[in-house]
C-alpha cells in the first residue's frame, strides 16, 4: 500500500507579556483552510493547535507561555511522522514561538520539510530564513495554494524554483526568493475551513477551557480578503492584497448554515478588514439572513469603515443579528487623517454613524491611534476628545492605542529613514507597545514615548470615569449584562480599580 504524503500544520503556544489581556484562543482558520485544500486534492493533513490542545500556563521570567508544553509538542510530531510540518506565524510578537517549532521539528527529523507563513513572514521572507536556521521555506501572502505547490514538490511532481510565492533554502545554503504568487480571485472555490481537523468544543465552550471569548459558542469567520486603502500603520495589504475579493452572497449564507447546523454556533465574529466595502453585497447578506430567519448573534471585531454605512443598512444589521459594531476612526483631527495616515474618513460622517447606532439601538465601539509622526500633541488631544465626546454622547467605546511600526508599512519605512525608532524593534517590545503599560516605539522631535503614554493613560482615566457615570446611569442594562457575561464586567470592575 503507498503511503500517502502528510503534512501536519501546527499553531505555536504563545507568550503573554505582563499587562496583557488574558489569551483568547480562536479558531486557527489559516491552517483549517490550507488543510481543507490539502485534503480536497487527496493528502492527508493534520492540525495541532499548540495553543489551545493540552494546554499549560508556565511562567518563564515575567512572561506567561501559554499553550502545549514543548516537549509534548515534539512528541507529537514523532507520534504523527509528518512529511512537512507547515507552521503559523500571525504575530511578529510571537514568531519565535514559530522558529522553536521548526528547531524541534528538525530534531525529530531532519528529513521533515519545516515551512513557515502568515503575515509576519509575508514581509521579511528573506529575513525570517536567515534568521530561523531550521525553517525550510517561508510562505509570502495566501497560503492555500502554496501549501499544495510545496506539497507536489515532495512528491516529485514539482520544483521548488516553480513554486510562486516562496523563499526557500537551496541546496547550497543560499536563500531564494520566487515570483509572487497572484491572490485568488475567486474566493468561492476554496472549500469551507477544515472544522473536522480540530476540536471544536476547546473553541465553542468558554467553560472548557481556562482561555476563551467571552462568548458561548461563539466562531470567527471571514467572507472577504484585500484592502483597497492605504493607512500608513496597516499591513493587511502586504499580507492580503489590494484588491478587494470576497465570497458570494450564496456561499456566505451556506457557510452560515454550516456551522450554526454543525456546531450550534450563537455568535459570529466577522474578522473581515473591510466587510461592508461593497454595501451591495453586504445588504443583500443581511437581507439573506432575515429572510431565512437564521437566529445567532454576530459581530466585527476588527472594525468596519463608518463611511461604508447608512441607516438603511444598520437597520438591517441589526434585525440580521449585528450586536455590536467597531469601527476604525484612528485619529480625531481630520487633518491627520487626510495628510498622515491617508484614510479617507470624513470625521462628521463618523459623528453621523454614530448617532444612526444609538438611536437604533445598536452598540459601538471605535479603534483610535495616536502618536504618529507628524502628529504634535495638541494632535493627539483632539483624538482624546473625539472619543471622550463619542463616548459621552452616543456611548461609543473607545479602544485605543499607540502608532506601531508595523515592519514593512509605510509607518515602518519612514520611522526608519528618519531615525524614529527608539530602542530595538523586539518580539516584546512589539508586545507591549499594544498595552496601557507598554512604552511607545516613537520619538520624534515634536514629542516623546512617555508624553504620549502620558496622554494615553489620561484618556483612559477619564474613559473610565465616563464608563462608570453611564453604568450608574443605567443599571437594568448594568445587571442584564453581569448575568450575561459576568467575565465582562469583572474585567470592567478590575480596570476601574486597577486590578
Amino acid at each position: 500500500m503507498v503511503k500517502t504524503m502528510k503534512v501536519l500544520l501546527i499553531n505555536p503556544p504563545q507568550l503573554f507579556y505582563p499587562g496583557s489581556d488574558p489569551p483568547a484562543g480562536n479558531l486557527p482558520l489559516g491552517l483549517m483552510y490550507i488543510a481543507a485544500v490539502l485534503e480536497r486534492a487527496g493528502y492527508t493533513a493534520e492540525i495541532l493547535d499548540a495553543f489551545m490542545t493540552d494546554a499549560s500556563f508556565l511562567k518563564v521570567g515575567d512572561t506567561l507561555e501559554v499553550g502545549m508544553p514543548y516537549g509534548k509538542i515534539r512528541e507529537e510530531i514523532r507520534r504523527r511522522k509528518p512529511d512537512v510540518v507547515g507552521i503559523a506565524a500571525p504575530f511578529t510578537c510571537q514568531a519565535e514561538n514559530a522558529i522553536r517549532v521548526g528547531a524541534i521539528t528538525k530534531e525529530v527529523d531532519p528529513k521533515i520539510l519545516t515551512v513557515v507563513g502568515g503575515p509576519h513572514v509575508t514581509v521579511v521572507p528573506v529575513e525570517f530564513l536567515e534568521e530561523a536556521k531550521n525553517i525550510d521555506i517561508a510562505v509570502i501572502g495566501e497560503g492555500e495554494y502554496t501549501m499544495l505547490d510545496i506539497a507536489k514538490c515532495v512528491e516529485g511532481k514539482k520544483k521548488l524554483s516553480d513554486v510562486q510565492g516562496i523563499a526557500y533554502r537551496q541546496d547550497d545554503g543560499a536563500i531564494k526568493q520566487n515570483a509572487l504568487r497572484p491572490f485568488i480571485e475567486d474566493l468561492d472555490e476554496l472549500p469551507y475551513p477544515a472544522y473536522h481537523l480540530v476540536d471544536m468544543e476547546q473553541y465553542l465552550n468558554p467553560g472548557k477551557i481556562e482561555y476563551r471569548s467571552f462568548k458561548d459558542r461563539a466562531v470567527s469567520m471571514i467572507t472577504s480578503r484585500g484592502c483597497p486603502f492605504n493607512c500608513n500603520f496597516c499591513s493587511v495589504h502586504l499580507h492580503m492584497g489590494k484588491m478587494f475579493r470576497a465570497h458570494s452572497v450564496d456561499y456566505v449564507i451556506k457557510h452560515i448554515e454550516y456551522v450554526l447546523n454543525q456546531f450550534g454556533v450563537k455568535t459570529i465574529f466577522f474578522e473581515d478588514d473591510n466587510l461592508t466595502f461593497n454595501m451591495e453585497r453586504f445588504e443583500a447578506i443581511c437581507d439573506k439572513i432575515i429572510e431565512k430567519s437564521l437566529k445567532f448573534n454576530w459581530e466585527t471585531p476588527n472594525g468596519i469603515r463608518a463611511d461604508y454605512l447608512t441607516l438603511n443598512l444598520l437597520k438591517k444589521m441589526k434585525k440580521s443579528g449585528c450586536q455590536s459594531v467597531f469601527f476604525g476612526i484612528e485619529s480625531g483631527d481630520q487633518c491627520v487623517i487626510d495628510n498622515i495616515i491617508g484614510k479617507s474618513l470624513n470625521l462628521k460622517k463618523v459623528v453621523n454613524v454614530a448617532k444612526m447606532c444609538k438611536d437604533i439601538g445598536l452598540k459601538t465601539a471605535a479603534f483610535y491611534i495616536i502618536g504618529f509622526p507628524g502628529e504634535k500633541k495638541e494632535n493627539m488631544l483632539k483624538t482624546v476628545e473625539l472619543a471622550l465626546r463619542l463616548k459621552r454622547d452616543f456611548d461609543v467605546g473607545m479602544l485605543l492605542h499607540v502608532a506601531t511600526p508595523s515592519l514593512g508599512t509605510r509607518l515602518y519605512k519612514e520611522c526608519l529613514e528618519k531615525g524614529y525608532i527608539e530602542g530595538s524593534l523586539t518580539s516584546r517590545a512589539f508586545a507591549e507597545v499594544r498595552q496601557t503599560r507598554g512604552m511607545p516605539l516613537i520619538r520624534t522631535d515634536d514629542f516623546t514615548p512617555s508624553e504620549v503614554k502620558e496622554i494615553a493613560a489620561m484618556a483612559v482615566r477619564r474613559y473610565k470615569r465616563l464608563s462608570l457615570i453611564n453604568y450608574f446611569k443605567n443599571p437594568g442594562v448594568t445587571l442584564k449584562m453581569a448575568v450575561s457575561q459576568p467575565k465582562i464586567v469583572l474585567k470592567f470592575i478590575q480596570n476601574l480599580t486597577g486590578g
